[in-house]
């Protein structure tokens, strides 16, 4: 005879994170960072984006100072934790990243090779993405500006610790949606570089030159940014995009934001806009597919035409160095909008247009499915984990107090 009880699923033991399986420490990276010429290479915050580490403008400290900081020089599978801003997005150090360091905006957690062995690593990075794990983050750090994590309060993130044959279940089916998610990630690329290469041929069949030349403001609407304005309870609100979000997106394709701000109507630029930042030697441009509100030091283009805008967008891409000319300010990172309007790109015939826009647009839309059905394989996968872990303790203030293994972190 079974009861009720029966039914319901043993709740998975939760540990700390310094207790975890195969976790040898977590260390903070490097506090006061005297930048150099050259020397050590050192990894931030900003550049963990989206599960990997995207360097754009190399960092460094001297030597000295990097060995100073034994803890958290790198080694091939550390696993990368942001502390501020984006608190709790991880990444992998790979093969190329083994010597750098890191800074402070960053834990780096250290495995013991049972650990990587039996994938606890993969399973911890996981976790991390789970609303149960955010919850805890989000409780965990400050309310200042930036939000900002201690290092003690991500040792004492509460992981659940399945039993081994769900576990095994579990990790099979992330292993799959990442491989998943690799081979999405190269139908991306390739579709947007498919489409860059169709861009280039029809330029060189219609020619270049003052004849066939148009100012960016005859062709589009164009809007400046504005400053975020954070929402109460009351207010409702809009995603607000920053300039680093435009900087950092791994696609030409800019879907869900995580800012939100107060604005107007006649600020929320539509799906379909571009999105313009630059940053020192580069212009980047994007396609937003939802209504957002950009912020400051980035423009914003709207055309009603398709055509149109695949023209524009690819234009803009094709011109990203060249546009740092109507760059300004400190390290070149702001455009006015007066000077971009009159920044001119190649403008064919309507036929050559139309030509092109078909082209692009079938291969943008695969782009976009591609990068759609990544996102989704992601949630799935965590969605599994969080059905399992249903009784993980969310508050810091319900954690037990453990002694510390590492009493110096």
């Amino acid at each position: 005879m079974t009861t009720e009880s029966d039914d319901v699923p043993t709740p998975w033991p939760v540990v700390e994170l310094r207790e975890f399986p195969g976790v040898e420490y977590a260390a903070y990276g490097i506090a006061r960072q005297q930048k150099a010429s050259g020397g050590i290479p050192m990894i931030r915050a900003t550049e963990i984006v989206e599960g990997g580490v995207h360097v754009q403008e190399f960092t460094f400290v001297p030597p000295d100072v990097a060995r100073r900081h034994p803890r958290s020089t790198l080694r091939s599978g550390d696993l990368l934790v942001v502390l501020v801003g984006r608190v709790g997005e991880a990444a992998v150090a790979g093969d190329e990243h083994a010597g750098w360091n890191v800074a402070r905006s960053l834990a780096v957690v250290r495995w013991t090779p049972e650990g990587r062995a039996q994938q606890w690593d993969l399973w911890l990075r996981w976790w991390l993405k789970t609303s149960q794990s955010q919850s805890y983050l989000t409780l965990s750090s400050s309310n200042a500006e930036h939000m900002t994590l201690p290092l003690q309060a991500l040792n004492r993130l509460p992981v659940p610790v399945p039993p081994a044959p769900v576990r095994e279940r579990l990790l099979s089916l992330i292993s799959l949606a990442e491989r998943k998610n690799a081979l999405n990630t190269r139908i991306v690329s390739c579709a947007t570089e498919l489409a860059d290469a169709h861009f280039m041929e029809a330029l060189q069949t219609c020619g270049q030159g003052p004849a066939t030349e148009r100012a960016v403001g005859e062709v589009c609407q164009i809007t400046a940014g504005a400053a975020q304005s954070l929402p109460d309870s009351e207010q409702s609100a809009m995603p607000w995009v920053s300039p680093r979000e435009v900087l950092n997106c791994k696609t030409v394709h800019l879907g869900a934001v995580t800012s939100r701000t107060v604005a107007h109507a006649e600020v929320v630029c539509p799906s379909g806009s571009l999105l313009i930042a630059p940053r020192p030697g580069e212009v980047r441009t994007v396609l937003t597919t939802t209504p957002v509100v950009p912020g400051r030091r980035t423009l914003a283009i709207y055309t009603e035409s398709e055509v149109d805008r695949m023209w524009l967008l690819h234009s803009l891409r094709y011109r990203r160095r060249e546009l740092t000319a109507v760059t300004q300010g400190e390290q070149a990172r702001a455009m006015r909008r007066k000077d971009f309007s009159r920044y001119k790109i190649p403008w064919p015939t309507d036929a050559v247009r139309r030509d092109f826009a078909r082209r692009a647009a079938a291969l943008h839309d695969l782009a976009y499915a591609a990068a759609r059905e990544r996102h989704v394989m992601e949630e799935l996968a965590v969605h599994e984990l969080e059905k399992g872990a249903w009784r993980v303790s969310l508050r810091p203030a319900e954690l037990p107090l453990s002694g510390a293994r590492n009493p110096t972190l």
